[in-house]
């Protein structure tokens, strides 16, 4: 793949993306077959894995606004960086919704292969909606 390849399978799931409202759809649709996903927790596995966790993550927030913060593409190589806003209204990885406005900043590497997204390691901090709400029940702790 050629950087200019990479980058315009890298927009076309953004574009599909942001038509639909559906980013593991849009993942989805342009995956290979041998499809993988690595999460931050060290979980490993295929689209099913990649659905559930973007599934988890709009029932939390699911007022959800994504912005692209930034991309860079070289090769067969892709890093996106995102900020998610919203309300925390449901649990995140265990741990109770707040009801309070969130930023989650979070982070996409994309590796693709003949001209499919191959692997997408998937980065965000999951303590984000939960530290303003831990912040203030101990404000003698450094959070």
């Amino acid at each position: 793949m050629t950087t200019e390849d990479t980058r315009a399978l890298v927009l076309r799931m953004l574009q599909d993306a942001g038509a639909t409202g559906d980013v593991a759809g849009a993942v989805r649709n342009l995956a290979g077959p041998q499809f993988v996903v690595h999460l931050s927790t060290g979980e490993v596995g295929g689209i099913e894995l990649g659905s559930a966790t973007a599934q988890e993550l709009y029932l939390s927030v699911p007022d959800a606004s994504l912005t692209l913060e930034g991309m860079i593409v070289e090769n067969d190589r892709a890093a996106l960086q995102f900020q998610l806003s919203g309300t925390n209204t449901g649990p995140v990885r265990g741990y109770p919704a707040t009801g309070k406005p969130v930023s989650i900043p979070f982070c996409l590497g994309l590796r693709v292969e003949g001209n499919a997204i191959a692997e997408i390691w998937f980065y965000f901090n999951s303590f984000a909606p939960i530290i303003p709400t831990y912040a203030e029940s101990h404000p003698d702790e450094l959070v």
